[in-house]
């Protein structure tokens, strides 16, 4: 097991069982008591939990994403404006993998709303694929295998990223749970992280949308590096000051909308 996927089950234990311990760590995972305590003092760099005596305790504002009806709502006129955005960076013929999440979705309903055409679009995302299956008919959509996330409304996993594989896209827009000068571009789930890592590498040009309000935050798993991504496409809230440390880290433009 490698030490991202044991720190992803150390987090979703915390979840389900509000504590662990130590010594339940160990007997699950067949590794030493000081393999355990250097992940847990991992996790709490990165404020993922908090260490007790023995074990752990969560950082609740750090474990819990909300399902996707509540993230939809967030912040929805920024994510609007940031769809809206991204789908002018399409072009007739191009072939586009719209990751799982709901500022992605919103290029898709611009999409839809502006009645785009032979274009071809990949998603996990099982909303994105209704939507543009009920409004964008003339769209061709490519639904990536795997097993449903029922929170996310997505399906992650081993086969999807396999499914991508023989893929090849012009380029991928991606959601994610924080973009950091530092840190990268990180999420808080090891199995979406993965499929996210696929993604990229399956396509030409990387573009993330995302809101302001997830520059300067750090999730549990680093997706990539922020010098992966060629535009960043935001909100007005984002400050110049945030804007030029992203450009120093190497990311290529940021759009704010």
């Amino acid at each position: 097991m490698f030490v991202e996927e044991r720190q992803q089950r150390i987090i979703e234990r915390l979840r389900e069982r509000g504590k662990v311990t130590v010594e339940e760590l160990v007997e699950s995972f067949g590794v030493s008591a000081p393999t355990v305590r250097a992940d847990l003092a991992a996790l709490e760099t990165r404020r993922m939990l908090r260490r007790t005596h023995g074990g752990a305790l969560p950082l609740e504002t750090s474990l819990y994403e909300p399902p996707f009806d509540e993230r939809e709502a967030a912040h929805h006129d920024e994510k609007r404006r940031i769809g809206r955005a991204a789908a002018m960076h399409i072009r007739s013929g191009e072939t586009v993998i719209l990751d799982a999440g709901t500022t992605t979705h919103e290029i898709a309903r611009a999409l839809a709303e502006m009645k785009v055409r032979d274009i071809t679009v990949v998603t996990n995302n099982l909303p994105t694929a209704v939507l543009l299956m009920d409004s964008a008919p003339q769209i061709s959509v490519i639904v990536i295998g795997g097993q449903v996330q029922p929170r996310r409304r997505a399906n992650l996993g081993a086969l999807a990223v396999r499914f991508l594989q023989p893929l090849r896209a012009d380029r991928v827009f991606l959601g994610v749970s924080g973009v950091d000068a530092q840190a990268g571009l990180t999420a808080v789930d090891f199995d979406a992280v993965q499929v996210k890592r696929a993604m990229l590498e399956h396509a030409g040009e990387v573009i993330v949308v995302a809101d302001a309000g997830k520059v300067g935050q750090t999730a549990f798993a680093q997706i990539a590096p922020i010098a992966v991504c060629s535009l960043l496409i935001t909100d007005t809230g984002l400050s110049d000051e945030d804007t030029v440390a992203l450009k120093d880290a190497g990311i290529g433009t940021v759009e704010r909308v």
